[in-house]
């Protein structure tokens, strides 16, 4: 919750830096090895213990990393896209996780499932802080006669996102530990993060909108979650 609140308040980059720190500043990556950090968390920082990537946890001193594809979206939200790449394969003695470089920790897939529900947290609280902008900017449009916010369907989609984001913070406090929580988190909040660009109307789709923070939140998200150990088995 402490995620949740700091993205509410301070927003997706500040947020980012607050569940690595919950993560004992082991940063998840995809299996290529992308990855993404605020600005201020420099990947070269002796803050960075480890990297979390294709099942482990890959001391720092054990990696080379470089500059990643350029993500315009990102930047503008205080985000540097980063690859890390291994100076030896990963089969290739680095079948040991950071217990033995930086003292005991969580298993790497428990700490996986943890980086799922930690950012699932911050998207929910990215999620309520524009859902707040989203009813006073169509609080203060007209259709015909009548505020926008008057009209049904708008007033179904407004019910709609505080209904999933009010899920969200509940199966967190309830089942944020289940493994696969993560993986319904995220997919109520694509269905939340969906529906409020769209009560931007057009500007919801504009770069320099502050509701492009869910769609860089969603992709930073595809880097951090990882896919479920049995996508055949159902979550409830």
């Amino acid at each position: 919750m402490d995620v949740l609140r700091t993205a509410r308040e301070s927003g997706l980059s500040t947020a980012l830096a607050a569940a690595v720190r919950h993560l004992d500043f082991i940063t998840p990556c995809s299996d290529k090895g992308f990855c993404v950090l605020p600005d201020g968390l420099a990947a070269s920082s002796p803050e960075i213990r480890g990297w979390l990537m294709a099942g482990r946890a890959v001391p720092g001193e054990r990696v080379t990393v470089r500059p990643g594809p350029r993500h315009e979206l990102a930047e503008r939200e205080g985000l540097e896209v980063l690859q890390v790449v291994p100076r030896e394969g990963l089969d290739e003695g680095l079948d040991e996780n950071l217990d033995d470089a930086a003292g005991p920790g969580p298993d790497p897939r428990e700490r996986l499932a943890l980086a799922g529900t930690l950012f699932a947290a911050l998207r929910a609280g990215l999620a309520e802080a524009l859902l707040e902008r989203a009813v006073a900017h169509v609080a203060g449009r007209r259709s015909g006669e009548r505020p926008l916010i008057e009209r049904q369907l708008v007033r179904a989609k407004i019910a709609d996102c505080v209904a999933a984001v009010r899920a969200c913070e509940l199966l967190l406090t309830t089942s944020g530990a289940d493994p696969y929580a993560a993986h319904e988190l995220h997919r109520r909040l694509d269905a939340a993060d969906a529906a409020l660009t769209n009560l931007f109307g057009g500007a919801g789709y504009l770069a320099d909108h502050p509701v492009r923070s869910l769609y860089v939140a969603a992709y930073v998200g595809s880097l951090w979650v990882a896919p479920p150990q049995d996508p055949g088995q159902e979550w409830s």
